[in-house]
């Protein structure tokens, strides 16, 4: 309750300190009066009154002092003062406080740069009210291998009604939907959610309202939410949009709600609609992720114990559809956030965490040396009474203020990367739109500003403050740390093997990518357009007449059409079980991905058949359902037999289908993935919603975009088409994160590499211009220049070689922990290990060599002249 009254009192008293100082002279001139007057009436004449009272008083300035030191909030005096003297200081080297700035700029900006992304995407909480309540739910079934699969809509209304666990349960799924407004169509994302999402969520629209119990059905359901961007961008944040129709997906729509700007996680989403004919699947019809928010007082383990035996007893009363599926609940924050994007960005953070220790080492360095200068300034302030402990306040004060000046710097520079990142890289990464630099990272910078100037200026303050005082008044001495040079050989030998660790991380990150790069695909990823459609009607007769409208365009070499192209985010499987003799018994399956495909796509992809047939336009199922196996899946269900002509069932049950083909195998999804089981379905059969067109042409397939679009206008003019791009963009895309990683790792690697060469080059040039004199007698012996250079090398040599020894120790346990970011190439790959050490060791090498040489050089004359 005083504190507060108590600082205010002491604050006013230190910025009063010139009436304090008055006042104090005024009582210590009062107080020499009265002893004067007792000395005179003692019997002492006026003179030797006054010097007896002097005598018995103390030293005036002495007592000052002392009492000065006991006001209030003293330190802050000091420290201030501290400030000034070093700002002088600073300014008449400013050549030293330059490099030593820029230095920590780099290193404290990199961090803070890094930390600001782990800070939105990882530590700060999702934009939702107590999101720790809020979980994930997902099917799972061991016997089929999936560990995590989409809900059906009857299994979700099951998990509503008879479960205790939860507040609320809602049903959600993204997706897609055309928007006719204006003149032309656009394709939208989509996020479609029961109308109990919202209030569980606690998210409230801006305008309007949300949606209703009664939308969810079918029928009902013909209501929309614009985001803010769309309401903004199409309609010009019309106030009066509420009640207006909009065409969606060929059907009227009645907007209902426009979200504000900061809804949740929207993201990227432009319009949110009712689940409408989603409520209507089969329960063996998983497209539903289901979101659940925890009564108070119930754990996550406790309802998970509830929905594992809720599963139990809707797979007794439903053994044919819910045979093995079981629940599993994860915390929301973990789906949003995967682990794989938490290891990687935490490895990005420990690696620029090496970046700094790296800086720092070099700023200890520059310390020593300019102490080294300052040896008799630090002498006369000894000889003059200032302790040990003063001095090193003092000098780390200095080393203080010169990291805050790095810090903001730093700040600067973190806010130009990150406008770097979001252009170049972190466009992919979750919650991207959140990353900046906010209080909580101007905390982290300010953090490890203070933290920076203190581990730099302690240990060089420590030893400038021990010097010997009669050593360092002798005049011309200015090698306060001549003979004490293994703290900075420690220093330099640790920057060279950080400096490892980092150029080997980076080394294999590039190795990942050019092994990516070089990835036989089992397809020809060169010259092939694709682009999707989503046709309001039968989608068959639509993408037979857009196939043949688009094989009649010149430069067109192929045509077909796809429910997804490879390196695509499509992902759909089933498990095959097989039907009649094979390796697998009839009771198990395998989970396998599968693509609804037209004839031309083994063709337009380039991939092999190996045996049977493609799918011709009489393959419409009517005489029976046949498929094409990749050479996994066969091999996995037949081993060395023929597969054409045997049967399977997709999904299990009575429906079966005939292998007419056997292609080769892909990687669908990544590069990085190893091929899967998969299947290819007939396009002829049937097609759903959303297809991909894939188009061959002979040269550059840009240049179709727009006479394709015209083609599907010219059928119908309100689709839009969308995610227009080559396959080589695909996949470039699928590479995307070990890009990033690897440009990342490489801008510090150099970084790194370039603070190591600073750091021996400035200890090789204060190490030969301690031994000027011994150069110069040397060359006037007799000495040739090979001579004198040889002996000046040694010593960088020799820390070069215990810094690359160190660094190949230390990044054979710390590449380890990348593992699971490489391909093709393992964490202890020796040629990675060994061309990394060769650049530094050559880097390294020609920063010793410059200054050796500069020395070898010296005129003996002048040399010695100067000494």
């Amino acid at each position: 309750m005083d504190l507060i009254p108590a600082l205010r009192r002491r604050l006013r008293a230190w910025f009063r300190a010139s009436s304090f100082d008055r006042e104090m002279a005024e009582e210590m001139r009062l107080h020499l009066e009265q002893r004067i007057e007792q000395n005179m009436r003692g019997g002492l004449a006026p003179r030797e009154a006054r010097y007896a009272a002097l005598r018995a008083f103390g030293g005036v300035a002495q007592v000052q002092e002392e009492c000065r030191d006991h006001r209030p909030l003293v330190w802050l005096g000091h420290f201030t003062q501290d400030l000034r003297y070093g700002l002088r200081q600073l300014s008449r080297n400013p050549g030293f406080a330059a490099v030593a700035i820029l230095t920590l700029a780099l290193g404290i900006g990199a961090n803070t740069a890094i930390f600001s992304v782990v800070n939105a995407v990882i530590l700060r909480p999702l934009p939702l009210r107590e999101p720790d309540r809020l979980v994930w739910i997902t099917e799972t079934n061991l016997e089929r291998h999936i560990s995590s699969f989409s809900a059906s809509y009857p299994n979700y209304l099951d998990w509503k009604t008879r479960s205790v666990s939860w507040e609320e349960l809602g049903a959600v799924t993204n997706g897609h939907a055309n928007l006719l407004h204006g003149r032309d169509p656009e394709h939208l994302n989509a996020q479609f959610m029961t109308s109990n999402v919202l209030p569980m969520l606690r998210l409230s629209v801006a305008r309007g309202r949300g949606f209703l119990p009664e939308e969810d059905a079918v029928g009902r359901s013909h209501v929309v939410i614009l985001s803010d961007r769309l309401w903004k961008r199409a309609f010009g944040a019309d106030p009066n949009v509420l009640g207006r129709p909009i065409i969606v997906d060929g059907e009227p729509h009645t907007i209902v709600g426009v979200a504000p700007a900061d809804f949740g996680m929207a993201g990227t989403l432009d319009l949110f609609l009712p689940l409408g004919r989603l409520t209507q699947v089969d329960r063996d019809d998983h497209q539903l992720d289901v979101i659940g928010r925890l009564k108070d007082g119930v754990s996550r383990g406790q309802a998970a114990a509830e929905m594992s035996a809720l599963a139990q007893q809707i797979e007794k009363e439903h053994p044919g559809d819910n045979a093995g599926w079981n629940v599993r609940l994860v915390p929301l924050a973990d789906v949003v956030v995967t682990s794989d994007t938490r290891g990687e960005l935490f490895f990005l953070l420990a690696s620029v965490g090496l970046l700094l220790l790296i800086a720092c080492a070099n700023v200890s360095s520059l310390q020593l040396v300019r102490a080294s200068v300052r040896a008799r300034e630090i002498a006369i302030r000894t000889a003059l009474g200032g302790g040990r402990g003063r001095l090193i306040r003092q000098l780390v004060t200095e080393s203080l203020l010169l990291s805050l000046l790095g810090g903001a710097a730093g700040v600067l520079v973190a806010h130009w990367a990150l406008h770097f990142f979001r252009a170049a890289a972190l466009t992919s990464l979750p919650r991207a739109d959140e990353i900046a630099v906010d209080g909580r990272v101007l905390l982290f910078a300010c953090a490890v500003s203070v933290v920076t100037g203190v581990v730099t200026g302690l240990i060089p303050s420590a030893q400038a403050s021990a010097l010997d005082v009669q050593r360092g008044l002798k005049a011309g001495s200015h090698t306060l740390l001549s003979g004490r040079r293994t703290l900075r050989n420690t220093l330099v030998v640790g920057q060279l093997a950080l400096s490892i660790v980092l150029l080997t991380a980076a080394g294999l990150m590039l190795r990942t990518l050019d092994r990516l790069h070089r990835m036989d695909l089992g397809f020809n990823a060169g010259n092939i357009l694709t682009l999707e459609v989503t046709p309001t009607g039968n989608p068959v007769p639509f993408f037979t007449a857009l196939r043949d409208r688009v094989q009649s365009l010149p430069g067109v070499r192929a045509v077909a059409v796809t429910s997804g192209a490879p390196m695509t985010t499509f992902n759909t499987s089933l498990n095959v079980f097989p039907v009649g003799p094979a390796i697998v018994p009839a009771t198990k399956s395998i989970q396998s991905h599968w693509r609804i495909v037209t004839a031309e796509f083994f063709r337009a992809m380039e991939i092999p058949v190996l045996k049977g047939r493609v799918f011709t336009p009489q393959d419409t199922g009517k005489n029976g359902k046949v498929v094409i196996v990749n050479q996994t899946l066969a091999t996995m269900l037949w081993g060395d037999g023929d597969p054409i002509g045997r049967r399977v069932s997709p999904g299990g049950g009575d429906d079966y289908s005939t292998v007419i083909g056997v292609v080769a195998d892909i990687r669908s999804h990544n590069p990085a993935s190893a091929p899967i089981p998969s299947f290819y379905m007939s396009g002829y059969a049937g097609m759903w919603g959303s297809m991909t067109l894939v188009v061959r042409a002979d040269g550059d397939p840009r240049g179709l975009a727009p006479a394709i679009r015209g083609e599907v206008r010219a059928l119908d003019p309100t689709l839009p088409v969308f995610n227009v791009k080559t396959m080589e963009d695909l996949v470039r895309e699928r590479v995307a994160p070990q890009r990033t990683v690897a440009g990342l790792l490489v801008s510090f690697a150099v970084l790194a590499l370039i603070l190591a060469a600073i750091g021996i080059y400035g200890l090789m040039a204060f190490a030969t211009s301690q031994r000027t004199r011994e150069v110069g007698i040397r060359k006037a012996l007799g000495a040739q220049q090979l001579d004198v250079l040889g002996p000046l090398l040694r010593e960088g040599l020799l820390l070069v070689a215990a810094g690359t020894g160190l660094g190949v120790v230390l990044a054979l346990g710390v590449t380890r922990a990348m593992r699971g970011m490489l391909t093709g190439v393992g964490p202890t790959d020796p040629l990675t290990f060994g061309v990394t050490a060769l650049l530094l060791t050559a880097v390294t090498l020609l920063a010793c060599y410059v200054p050796a040489r500069r020395a070898s050089r010296i005129n003996p004359l002048e040399a010695l002249r100067g000494e």
